[in-house]
């Protein structure tokens, strides 16, 4: 893993926002450190939120937080995106993309409070672990 790390650091540019999302996503899940590369990905992903899907922010958000890597200007660029978009997010990216926020102990007052009043007239649709995630 390491290998693929150091060559998608250097080619970080050339991924989509959805291999972005992914690749930090798949490392967080292998448990594999990787800050050279989460590092790049952060780097590439600040300007470019605003064209990640949900899935994709919520994924990021929820990778980097895995991975226990901070990226606090990644995760306010994120944060912003989502108040703003929050409306486009169903349960489960809201349950993560809050539970990700808590669990890197990045202060998200704003977004915090979009997620909680968007989630409150779906909460008979989220399944027990979206609860327990956004609770």
């Amino acid at each position: 893993l390491d290998a693929i790390a150091a060559e998608v650091a250097l080619r970080v540019g050339e991924f989509n926002e959805q291999n972005l999302a992914s690749t930090a996503w798949a490392f967080a899940t292998a448990g594999h450190a990787a800050p050279a590369l989460l590092d790049a990905i952060a780097a590439e992903a600040v300007p470019r939120v605003g064209r990640f899907k949900p899935q994709e922010l919520s994924n990021t958000a929820w990778a980097f937080a895995t991975a226990g890597h901070a990226a606090p200007a990644l995760l306010d660029a994120i944060a912003a995106e989502v108040a703003l978009r929050v409306g486009e997010f169903n349960e489960q990216n809201l349950a993560s993309t809050a539970w990700a926020f808590a669990t890197a102990g990045h202060a998200a007052p704003a977004l915090l409070d979009a997620i909680a009043a968007e989630a409150v007239p779906r909460v008979g649709r989220f399944k027990p672990q979206e609860l327990s995630n956004t609770a």
